[in-house]
């Protein structure tokens, strides 16, 4: 097991990301699309800057070997896809400069909203599915993984504290919306990932082991054997109890036993 071991952040300066990645003992990174210089033409990643930004981080022993997509967060693009050509030709473009810059994965969160109603749920798995139907040939013409990661995220601190005085249930998920948190969304476990991989099936569509899914009941290890040879990109946390009550904490503080993890990944050969 070799695993490249980087840093995950958004794109600010060459000297501030070297600086980081020196202090932290890491020569590769992972950068947050939204953060990259945009083609101010068609509000598009700008290749040009990516190539130059790649240049110089290469020159510092630096290598940018994965980007950062979201979905969107906006339920009119799975509700209406047709009417939102630009935000899906924006992730189809950004995949195009993936394989001509040589990034050949992405770490892909999907944070759609789930809907306050489970009658719509089809409507959003549909949308959505519809749009990756459009994600994955792109990727496996330009050769780039696409590790999807759902969105398992711990209430803020003070509306944890709240729920738990209130008796808040993980069966009250998709009830529970407070605007500090983001959710509820509609992709938060393994099976919901697995649901978008096996619907849009492809050697390019694979999965983010991220041990975070323990928050909402996820069990790591069993993941590991499930995703096996589909995990492109790997995600540590640890955390203390499951939502609501959930926490993240610094690794191996928490509930997570990282060397069992860790072995499972190496038994596999993860090498990501």
């Amino acid at each position: 097991m070799n695993p490249i071991l980087g840093l995950a952040t958004s794109w600010s300066s060459i000297t501030e990301i070297v600086d980081r990645c020196k202090k932290l003992k890491v020569n590769a990174v992972a950068l947050r699309v939204a953060s990259l210089p945009k083609n101010k033409n068609t509000g598009f990643v700008s290749k040009q800057s990516l190539i130059e930004i790649q240049g110089k981080l290469s020159e510092a022993g630096i290598k940018i070997n994965t980007l950062i997509q979201w979905f969107g967060d906006e339920d009119c693009l799975v509700k209406t896809p047709s009417k939102n050509n630009h935000a899906i030709e924006s992730m189809l473009e950004t995949i195009r400069i993936q394989g001509e810059t040589g990034i050949n994965c992405q770490l892909h969160y999907v944070d759609v909203p789930e809907p306050s109603q489970s009658s719509l749920d089809g409507m959003y798995w549909d949308g959505m599915l519809s749009i990756y139907k459009k994600i994955i040939p792109q990727a496996e013409i330009s050769q780039v993984n696409i590790a999807n990661h759902g969105i398992w995220r711990c209430l803020p601190n003070n509306l944890r504290e709240r729920a738990i005085i209130e008796n808040v249930k993980k069966s009250d998920y998709r009830s529970y919306r407070k605007p500090t948190w983001g959710g509820p969304y509609l992709v938060r476990t393994a099976d919901h990932i697995n649901r978008i991989v096996s619907n849009v099936p492809s050697i390019r569509n694979g999965y983010t082991l991220c041990t975070g899914l323990y928050i909402t009941g996820g069990d790591p290890l069993s993941e590991i054997r499930r995703f096996n040879k589909k995990i492109f990109f790997v995600q540590i946390r640890d955390l203390k109890g499951r939502w609501p009550n959930s926490e993240e904490v610094f690794p191996g503080t928490g509930d997570l036993n990282f060397s069992t993890i860790l072995s499972e990944l190496k038994n596999i050969g993860y090498d990501g």
